[in-house]
């Protein structure tokens, strides 16, 4: 019997469109948009999840041999009275999200890890714990606090969630210049300012690393145009450090963010969903390749 991959993800995600047009001749997809779930029929039931594809009705875990749980994004509604949505919201994640965690085969990764993980406040407390070498770092929603224990243009900013407000709009990392207001509502990430040498993003995929040297004058490299990206071997310590935190978390696959100065190396946080596209495509990487091995072994 075919077994497919289930892609749990979004309408507007150029990463699986790319991953399922090039391997579509190796691997077969189930792909579920949480953004159109009104496209798909999905009923669970206590003799299983059921689901239509191509016209038929399919007893999808029997159907399915992982799961790939991708970034998902909630429908907008706004056919809908404004009063409800959020209750719908609720429902339509509460579904996808039952599903992937239920799945007892191999998913990457099941959404309440991810939710766990992502946390930054789990993250600092972690890299304490197995004694990573990591900035100074405050975490607040107390302005008086943060105000009187940081020195303004010593110190970052940055959002304590994946900081995307839409698909197209994002808060990055910023110097601390100013006085803190206004955050009672708003708890926020405050670091060190380190005076870096370069960063490094480190993907790891089921035992494979891939270590890339970024070299940017930015605080934030995703907003610089020059910034240079270069394949490095993944330095011991590093390697240490990562294979630490998974064994401690159960991932499978992380993105892995370092500062380098000198020869210390700060570790800055794990994105246990995070983008490896765009250096697969820059230096001709093949994550892809080991992230559907995984998938389908």
């Amino acid at each position: 019997m075919k077994k497919f991959i289930l892609i749990i993800s979004s309408s507007f995600d150029k990463t699986v469109d790319i991953l399922m047009n090039q391997y579509k001749s190796k691997y077969s997809f189930i792909r579920i948009n949480l953004d159109k779930i009104n496209e798909y029929k999905i009923s669970i039931t206590d003799d299983g999840i059921f689901y239509e594809h191509n016209s038929n009705l399919i007893n999808l875990f029997e159907s399915i041999r992982s799961i790939y749980f991708r970034k998902i994004f909630l429908p907008d509604l706004l056919d809908y009275d404004k009063d409800y949505r959020n209750y719908m919201h609720k429902e339509i994640y509460n579904l996808i999200v039952g599903l992937a965690d239920s799945f007892n085969g191999k998913v990457l990764s099941k959404p309440s890890l991810l939710r766990k993980v992502e946390n930054k406040v789990y993250q600092l407390h972690l890299a304490k714990k197995l004694n990573f070498l990591i900035p100074k770092s405050i975490i607040t929603n107390d302005e008086n606090y943060i105000n009187s224990n940081v020195e303004l243009n010593k110190w970052i900013v940055k959002p304590l969630s994946m900081g995307k407000i839409t698909e197209n709009k994002k808060i990055l990392t910023n110097v601390l210049t100013s006085k803190v207001h206004n955050i009672e509502y708003s708890p926020t990430y405050f670091q060190s300012k380190i005076e870096k040498d370069y960063e490094l993003r480190v993907t790891y995929i089921n035992g494979f690393f891939y270590c890339v040297r970024i070299d940017s004058s930015k605080v934030d490299w995703r907003d610089d145009k020059s910034v240079k990206y270069t394949l490095i071997d993944t330095p011991d310590i590093v390697k240490k450090e990562c294979i630490k935190f998974l064994e401690q978390t159960g991932l499978v696959f992380g993105a892995f963010d370092y500062i380098v100065k000198g020869n210390q190396y700060y570790f800055l946080e794990c994105n246990p969903n995070g983008q490896w596209l765009w250096l697969e495509t820059e230096l001709n990487l093949d994550i892809s390749n080991k992230i559907l091995e995984y998938l389908n072994g």
